[in-house]
């Protein structure tokens, strides 16, 4: 009897050994012109979140009585992988994401789709709103565009790519990888409670001091960037001005505020003589304060000029939210809002940006679904921070009764 009860309990931790510990740690599906890798270690997350709901029996019967509304991939049709691989891929817009599945049902995954209501342009390619999808060989792309799907499977059928997990991911919930040719940087990504936190693996940046001063601020964003901080902000909008006019650091703050817009047209009336018509409607719009501070501020007045971002009413104009005026002193530029002026914080010392939720973004973004909303809304703040080569990110959501994963 006692070799039975043994057997029993060894094929019981086999089972569970490979069900929720076992990986296939080959990652097939990322092309090798991939420079953004994102992981998630999908049996962790199951993991984690069976020991959650086991917190939290109530949930059980909640998700019974809820008629089975929520779909999880497993019952798309597709197989969950190990690790879900999401990539980006060279020379490629960043809003263009893509991730590959084996279909494990292709019946199920088309009604799914038809539940979906996805549409059919042509050569096994599906589209609803901004994601599209297409069927090959056995396998489904989807991603934020279509673009990049012939050279993705490409690159699957050359069977050349031999990336391994262990090249990116240790033993977080996932992480975020950028591959330049041989070298590539990997950071880990940790799902908590009540927050995401994102970083490269031997950071220990001490962030809680710097935190403790942002947190009851209520400002919708506060930044502090050095040199190369401000290279690398001005780099991504296409600009080259950090390095043209020496900036040395950066300081930005801005609050947000509801205020009257006055639209006018003209028409005509019976007897064709032109009329005026305003129209009032509320908008969103910051006030502001960034200041520049540079080794030569005229050097940098010059080249705005330059780039005709200053007018001759001495407002800098690349700031798409006017009003606003441009000041000059001995050890910086600054750019502040004049509708209400803010004041630029003072400084801590450290490269950090701090953005706080605010709900006048929500009443101001129209073309977001319900589901996007309801997620924007439980963020309260992000926090970036870095020291040389050591980098934070954290997404702070509202603390409630029920984890981030069960939410």
């Amino acid at each position: 009897m006692k070799k039975y009860i043994a057997l029993v309990f060894l094929l019981a931790a086999a089972t569970v050994y490979f069900v929720f510990y076992h990986q296939d740690r080959s990652l097939k599906f990322v092309p090798e012109n991939t420079d953004i890798l994102m992981l998630v270690d999908t049996k962790k997350c199951t993991r984690q979140y069976i020991s959650e709901i086991l917190q939290h029996p109530s949930l059980i019967t909640e998700k019974g009585k809820a008629g089975g509304k929520s779909v999880s991939l497993g019952e798309t049709g597709l197989k969950v992988p190990d690790f879900l691989q999401i990539f980006h891929l060279q020379n490629s817009p960043l809003s263009h994401w893509y991730s590959v599945f084996e279909i494990k049902d292709k019946r199920k995954l088309f009604n799914y789709m038809k539940r979906l209501k996805f549409i059919g342009i042509g050569n096994g390619t599906f589209k609803k709103d901004f994601i599209y999808l297409k069927i090959s060989d056995g396998n489904c792309i989807i991603g934020t565009s279509g673009s990049g799907f012939t050279r993705i499977f490409d690159s699957i059928r050359s069977g050349q790519n031999d990336y391994q997990a262990d090249s990116f991911i240790d033993d977080s919930t996932g992480s975020l990888s950028f591959i330049s040719g041989p070298r590539t940087r990997n950071f880990s990504i940790h799902l908590n409670d009540d927050h995401i936190e994102i970083k490269n693996a031997f950071s220990e940046y001490p962030v809680e001091p710097v935190l403790n001063k942002l947190e009851n601020k209520t400002d919708f964003l506060d930044a502090e960037l050095d040199t190369e901080n401000t290279k690398r902000i001005t780099q991504l909008l296409g600009s080259d001005f950090a390095d043209a006019v020496g900036i040395e650091s950066l300081q930005a703050t801005a609050k947000l505020e509801e205020v009257n817009d006055t639209i006018i047209t003209y028409g005509y009336d019976d007897n064709f003589n032109e009329i005026e018509k305003k129209t009032v409607q509320k908008i969103v719009q910051p006030s502001y304060a960034i200041a520049f501070h540079s080794i030569n501020p005229e050097k940098a007045v010059r080249y705005f000029q330059e780039k005709r971002w200053i007018n001759d009413r001495n407002q800098f104009t690349a700031i798409p939210f006017q009003p606003n005026t441009v000041i000059k002193n001995k050890q910086a530029v600054a750019i502040i809002s004049v509708r209400h002026p803010v004041k630029l914080p003072a400084k801590l010392g450290t490269n950090y940006v701090f953005a706080k939720n605010n709900p006048l973004l929500l009443s101001g973004w129209k073309t977001g679904s319900p589901a996007e909303k309801k997620m924007l809304s439980q963020l309260e703040y992000l926090f970036y921070a870095n020291r040389n080569h050591e980098y934070y990110v954290k997404l702070q959501f509202k603390k409630e009764k029920l984890p981030l994963i069960l939410r």
